[in-house]
C-alpha cells in the first residue's frame, strides 16, 4: 500500500485538509534508495515521511483515520467511518496504489445522519513512463462495478497490509518460525540498549508464542505479542519492546505501509534517530512509512527536503482548521537550512505560548 494523496472534510478535527505524498522531481544522490514505484521511475512517491507538528495538529488523529479507511477497504464495515465524522457530513479521498501497476482512488461520502456511505471508486493503470501527476489524468470510474457486491470493492481492492503503532493499537506480530527469530533478534538489541540489564531474552520452550525477558530473578512475559507485566518495566523499555515488534514487522515484510505515532517519547534522541535509520534502510520496493515525532534532532538528518511534512493548526473564519506542508514546497534552494526554518517558525508549526507567557507576567503582579 502506497499513498500518493488524502483528502479530509468533517473527520476528526481535520476540515478540508489535504496531504501529498508524491514529489515531482528525482533527487540527485538521495539516501532514500527506489523513492519511486518499482520498475516505473517516474512515478515518485515520499517512501518515507518524518511528520511533525505541536501537540493536537492531528499527527496521531490523522494515522487513526487511515486506519479506519483501510478498514473499510478490507470488510466494507462503515460503522468506524461514522465514529471518525466530525458533524452531520465527512468526505474522504484517497489515492493509492496497492501491489499492482495500478493507481486507486476512493472518494467516500459519509451521512452519519442516514447512516449512509456513497463512494465513487476510479481507477488507472501506471504505464512504463507515467508519473502520479499524468496518471491522475487517466482515472476512469468504476463505481458501478465497485458497487454491484458487497464484496465487488474488497476484490477491486485487492488485498490491504499495513502496520500501525500507537498506544490505543494492541501489538501483535504473525509469529512463524523466521519471524520469532527475527523477533527476539530485535528485542535483545533494542531493550539491551535501552536497560542494559534486560539482555537475558528467549524464547519460552513451554508457552506458544512467548518470549521470556529476565532480570534476575524477575521474569517480564511477552505472550501473543502482548507485554503481560509492563508495570515491571520503565517507561522507556516498554516504548522499547513497542518499537522493537513495529521494526521486526517491517524487517519481515508483514506489511507494505507503516505508520509509526510517538513512539519515542521516553527514549533518547539519539536512539530515536538510530532505530529511524534501520527502519529506513529496511524498507523495501513498493513500501512507505509516515514516522511522526516532536524531536527536533530529526531535522538533522540528511533526507531529502520532501520527506518532512509539518501540521499546524490555524484559526480561519473563528474555526480551527489543520493544514499541512512539505519542506519542499518552501525550502527551494539546496542551501536552505530546514533546522533553521523550523526555528523561526516558517510552517507555522511550533506551539503557541502566548498564554505561558501571560501567565509569568502574571506572577510577577502577584504579592510576594
Amino acid at each position: 500500500m502506497i499513498i500518493l494523496n488524502l483528502t479530509l472534510k468533517g473527520i476528526y478535527g481535520f476540515d478540508d485538509f489535504h496531504i501529498n505524498f508524491s514529489y515531482p522531481k528525482k533527487i540527485v544522490n538521495s539516501i532514500i534508495e527506489h523513492e519511486h514505484l518499482e520498475g516505473r521511475e517516474r512515478f515518485r512517491y515520499k517512501k518515507a515521511v518524518i511528520l511533525m507538528g505541536a501537540n493536537a495538529s492531528g499527527k496521531t488523529s490523522l494515522g487513526k483515520a487511515l486506519l479506519r479507511i483501510f478498514g473499510f477497504m478490507i470488510d466494507g464495515n462503515a460503522a468506524p467511518l461514522f465514529e471518525m465524522s466530525a458533524g452531520e457530513h465527512g468526505y474522504v479521498s484517497i489515492d493509492f496504489v496497492n501491489a499492482d501497476a495500478r493507481l486507486q482512488r476512493l472518494n467516500i461520502q459519509i451521512d452519519t445522519v442516514r447512516h449512509e456511505t456513497d463512494i465513487q471508486y476510479l481507477t488507472a493503470d501506471i504505464d512504463m513512463m507515467d508519473s502520479y501527476e499524468k496518471c491522475v489524468t487517466k482515472l476512469k470510474d468504476r463505481t458501478a462495478e465497485a458497487t454491484r457486491t458487497t464484496a465487488a470493492l474488497k476484490k477491486l481492492i485487492g488485498p490491504v497490509h499495513y502496520r500501525f503503532a500507537y498506544p490505543e493499537i494492541e501489538k501483535t506480530l504473525k509469529l512463524t518460525g523466521a519471524n520469532k527469530q527475527v523477533l527476539l533478534k530485535t528485542l535483545r538489541a533494542v531493550i539491551g540498549t535501552l536497560d542494559p540489564t534486560l539482555q537475558d531474552v528467549r524464547l519460552s520452550k513451554d508457552l506458544k508464542d512467548t518470549f521470556i525477558i529476565r532480570r534476575g530473578d524477575t521474569e517480564i512475559i511477552i505472550q501473543d505479542g502482548k507485554l503481560l507485566n509492563r508495570e515491571l518495566l520503565s517507561s522507556g523499555t516498554v516504548e522499547g519492546i513497542d518499537v522493537a515488534m513495529f521494526l521486526a514487522a517491517i524487517l519481515t515484510r508483514e506489511s507494505s505501509f507503516y505508520y509509526c505515532d510517538e513512539h519515542f517519547s521516553y527514549i533518547q534522541s539519539d536512539i530515536e534517530k538510530r532505530i529511524f535509520g534501520i527502519m529506513l534502510d529496511c524498507l523495501g520496493p513498493n513500501e512507505q512509512l509516515i514516522f511522526t515525532t516532536h524531536n527536533t534532532d530529526m531535522l538533522d538528518l540528511n533526507l531529502p527536503k520532501h520527506s518532512y511534512v509539518f501540521l499546524r493548526k490555524h484559526l480561519v473564519d473563528d474555526r480551527y482548521q489543520v493544514s499541512a506542508i512539505s519542506a519542499s514546497d518552501v525550502l527551494k534552494r539546496n542551501t536552505d537550512s530546514l533546522r533553521c526554518a523550523v526555528e523561526n517558525d516558517v510552517f507555522a508549526s511550533l506551539p503557541q505560548d502566548s498564554l505561558l507567557d501571560e501567565l509569568e507576567m502574571g506572577w510577577e503582579d502577584e504579592p510576594r
